[in-house]
């Protein structure tokens, strides 16, 4: 008796020692259970319930958002010490402690797009499926599948949302996630439920392995929450999920009735009202939907300008018009810059949204006698008409660019836009309305060539760069499938002892009429004619088929850099092909270096950061290339998993001479030893360069001093003669 009183007195104790303590919290994103709405804050059905027992404690909760792997990580560590909404499995229950008390149950389904049907686990099979990295209902369902022996191919991500994104646009086939989240968002990104079910899994409090009097007071809480209908348990649960469907089952005969009296009522109304007005409404709503049919057939339904049929209309009557009157015609191609960020990262809502607007302030800064066209996505067009000049044309660019001055607001998001337009003219550009149109359309490409934001006339130059453009790129495509490229090392060396560390690996375009091009001629060219991803797939399997070939013959190449760009970096498939290639080839990570620019990294922070570290975690070096060129700061670059930091060569060019040069040369030298990082130079060409740059400190070198990039054969025999000297 004496003792369970002082168990008793004990446990007491404990729990009322966290009172006016700071809890620390993890949280992420799982709507609508616990996340991080848009404004930062905490939000969801765990954290209202949580800061009603909180308020009752007197405990203060700091949140501190993770991504999940992270949170249980970070919870098993002791970093934080609760962690709300987490699935038992006797595996966690082996690393941090468990609430008694259950919160939630939820059931896993699988979702496709509207354009799929999977029935049942066995159509998975061979089929690519989304599931949350770490997450109860991934084991579940690959616990099931391999009894079945049905082998999807598994896409690890960090939440839901991000499940239902890559099914969205087709990345993969299927996605699971909880019926709460599937209810809540399905239709937002226009899926449906399949009726594949994955067994419940019960939600509770976790807590680090020292705080079960934590989890103790919050169990006294729950459990009498649970015990009162009224208590706040069961309005938040009202409050955060739509209640299941409740069918009413009632006797036939009463069903009979109200159907019978309603179907009475309901016609006894309607021969009332239409025998007094048949005529009258009917004629009405034959004038109203040929006005609306009208309208959609000349009209943008989304901003309700006039389409692309009805802009031709407007602009060949004006080509008559001006030319019986001797008047100047201009036709404007307008494209939104950078549009399709917003689509992709926010939603096509909230792009729309931002088109409505872009279209209201577009429509009313032209004249009441010209037009404004929305041609398709965010493109639109205007025909000015009646100029006497074509310096006239200047004033309605103005306008329109004044437009862009303001950030567009939609909700509490604020976008800073601009515009590339392009300026054809009659008669000197084209007589017809589809030349006119080309001609601009081929000027807006100009003017986003010239650095966006900015106008360009047309001239006839563009048309005749716009058809070699053309042929390149086919020529392109055809190198690509052929023979037409290949790969050359340059040397990397160490400056302290000046032997070889290692190979860049550059690309080379064999041309049959240009000859040899290099990266910058054609990659451009390649990310806007969306070759780069099959053109740097194809580097990166031609350069680690030749790492491993160099092994194979027993030379010590050091590692072998491979230059990857912003638009591979945002693909969600970079780590899948990478692991591909190496698999493949039979190249080590170890030996292979991913060379990322720094301006890519720093307008994709987030998935940058997240692939890079997958990256990383499989073995292969990553360095960020151009570095100074960009806007990175020194606390982002402290998170990322870097190994060397490769210094512009346009800070090289000039470093013998110029201070301004030796000075940003000296501060990333710095920068990278209080990183930990080695340093690289590009473009050495002079000895005064070398030396200047090992005096300050410099790791690693390359350049035309040393050697033009080679091919494999000249790159072996480029080391073999260095180990002759050696």
């Amino acid at each position: 008796m004496v003792r369970s009183s002082v168990l008793t007195l004990l446990l007491a104790l404990a729990q009322a020692g966290w009172a006016g303590q700071t809890i620390d919290v993890g949280i992420y994103q799982n709507e609508p259970k616990i996340f991080a709405n848009s404004q930062g804050q905490p939000d969801g059905f765990f954290v209202e319930l949580l800061g009603k027992i909180a308020a009752e404690e007197g405990w203060f909760l700091n949140y501190l958002p993770c991504e999940w792997p992270v949170c249980l990580n970070n919870l098993e560590q002791g970093k934080i010490d609760l962690l709300p909404d987490v699935a038992y499995s006797e595996e966690r229950a082996r690393h941090f402690l468990f609430g008694r008390e259950v919160v939630l149950s939820s059931w896993s389904v699988v979702y496709v797009r509207d354009d799929n049907d999977i029935p049942s686990l066995k159509e998975l099979d061979g089929k690519s499926l989304a599931v949350v990295k770490g997450s109860i209902q991934f084991q579940a369902i690959r616990e099931k599948l391999e009894e079945l022996e049905v082998s999807p191919a598994f896409h690890e991500v960090n939440s839901f949302s991000d499940v239902f994104r890559l099914v969205k646009i087709g990345w993969v086939d299927a996605g699971l996630v909880n019926t709460y989240f599937g209810r809540k968002y399905a239709s937002e990104y226009q899926l449906k439920k399949t009726n594949i079910l994955v067994r419940p899994s019960l939600l509770s409090f976790a807590a680090a392995p020292n705080r079960q009097p934590l989890l103790d007071t919050i169990d006294k809480h729950l459990a009498a929450y649970k015990s009162d209908s009224q208590s706040v348990y069961y309005q938040l649960i009202a409050n955060w999920f739509s209640p299941l469907e409740v069918k009413q089952h009632l006797p036939p005969w009463i069903k009979w009735v109200l159907i019978l009296g309603s179907l009475a009522g309901l016609l006894l109304t309607a021969i009332a009202i239409l025998f007094h007005f048949l005529i009258k409404r009917k004629t009405a709503e034959l004038s109203d939907k040929a006005a609306r049919l009208e309208h959609l057939a000349n009209h943008d339904p989304l901003t309700s300008l006039p389409n692309r049929k009805l802009f031709f209309d407007r602009l060949q009557q004006s080509l008559h018009r001006a030319e019986r009157e001797d008047t100047v015609l201009a036709v404007l191609y307008i494209d939104l810059d950078q549009f399709k960020q917003i689509n992709d990262s926010f939603g096509h809502a909230i792009g729309d949204e931002v088109l409505k607007e872009i279209a209201a302030r577009l429509e009313s800064a032209i004249r009441d006698e010209d037009t404004i066209a929305r041609l398709g996505g965010d493109e639109f067009a205007v025909i000015m008409e009646s100029l006497k000049e074509a310096e006239n044309t200047l004033h309605c660019v103005q306008r329109l660019n004044s437009v862009f001055k303001e950030p567009v607001a939609v909700h509490d998001l604020h976008f800073v836009l601009s515009a590339s337009i392009g300026i054809s003219l009659f008669p000197q550009d084209g007589t017809d309305a589809h030349t006119l149109l080309r001609n601009a359309d081929t000027a807006m490409f100009k003017a986003k060539e010239a650095g966006r934001g900015t106008f360009q006339f047309y001239v006839e130059d563009m048309t005749r760069n716009a058809v070699q453009r053309a042929r390149l790129e086919t020529d392109l495509r055809q190198a690509l499938e052929g023979d037409g490229l290949e790969v050359h090392y340059q040397p990397q060396i160490g400056l302290k002892d000046g032997r070889i560390v290692g190979f860049e690996a550059l690309a080379r375009w064999r041309h049959p009429e240009l000859g040899i091009l290099l990266p910058n001629q054609f990659i451009p060219l390649a990310e806007d004619s969306g070759l780069i991803l099959p053109l740097g797939e194809w580097v990166l399997r031609t350069a680690c088929r030749q790492i491993s070939q160099w092994h194979s013959e027993g030379i010590g190449i050091g590692t072998v850099a491979v230059n990857i760009s912003a638009h591979q970096l945002t693909d969600y498939a970079l780590l899948d092909v990478v692991k591909k290639v190496l698999r493949e080839t039979g190249c080590h990570p170890e030996w292979l270096e991913l060379e990322l620019t720094e301006s890519s990294i720093m307008t994709q922070t987030q998935q940058a950061v997240s692939v890079m570290n997958q990256l990383r975690e499989l073995g292969v070096q990553l360095a960020i290339d151009d570095f100074g060129t960009g806007y990175s700061s020194l606390a982002y670059l402290r998170l990322l998993p870097i190994a060397k930091l490769k210094i512009d060569r346009s800070f090289i060019k000039h470093v013998a001479e110029n201070v301004d040069d030796v000075a940003i040369v000296r501060a990333v030298t710095a920068l990278g030893k209080t990183l930990n990082l080695k340093v690289v130079a590009e473009g050495v060409e002079t000895r005064e360069q070398e030396t200047l740059l090992r005096t300050e400190g410099c790791d690693e070198a390359q350049g035309y001093y040393y050697s033009r990039a080679l091919l494999a054969a000249e790159a072996k025999e480029f080391l073999r003669q260095q180990a002759t000297h050696a």
